[in-house]
């Protein structure tokens, strides 16, 4: 099996610094540049992608003329609740944000989803993409993609926010 895994490329929101869960912000014109600097890069594998504006738009950006992507809402970032719109800067002040640091697979985003939520859908749709096909590609978020690689590693998703991954991060996983 091999795969690659594509965070979406930067957004209007992502240089604001806001938390966009299940928003659909369109990609800034730096995240333009970003997904189209993939095409020709990546294989002409089967695309799976985020049925969110931001995913699909990086998708479509970089795939070859013809090659199809799937729509899969199990791809979707976090549902971060009350707190879609709202400015990191402004929730860095609160003690549930202070919560969300320190203890994160414990955390419930305000009416929204918790990360084993998160890392439920994503594993799910990953394992069942893995057994159709050896090889294809995914087009998520933040989160999402670092939940998928917590489980990957066995690790607690605890360990969550030391995963460093930008906007347009490509990650390549093969497994014999």
């Amino acid at each position: 099996m091999e795969c690659y895994l594509i965070r979406h490329a930067e957004t209007v929101l992502n240089r604001k610094k806001v938390l966009q869960g299940w928003a659909d912000a369109p990609l800034s014109d730096n995240g333009i540049i970003q997904a189209m600097k993939l095409s020709g890069v990546l294989p002409p594998w089967p695309i799976f992608s985020s049925d969110l504006k931001r995913a699909l738009h990086t998708a479509e950006l970089f795939a070859a003329p013809g090659q199809r992507i799937q729509p899969d809402a199990r791809l979707r970032e976090i549902h971060v609740g009350v707190w879609q719109g709202l400015s990191k800067d402004r929730l860095g002040q609160t003690s549930l944000w202070q919560q969300y640091q320190r203890s994160p697979s414990t955390f419930r985003f305000p009416d929204g989803e918790s990360l084993k939520d998160l890392q439920n859908r994503i594993v799910g749709a990953f394992y069942e993409y893995q057994e159709r096909l050896d090889r294809f590609i995914i087009v998520s978020h933040r989160l999402a993609i670092k939940s998928l690689l917590c489980h990957l590693q066995g690790w607690s998703l605890d360990q969550i926010h030391s995963i460093d991954l930008p906007n347009a991060a490509v990650l390549h996983i093969y497994h014999d």
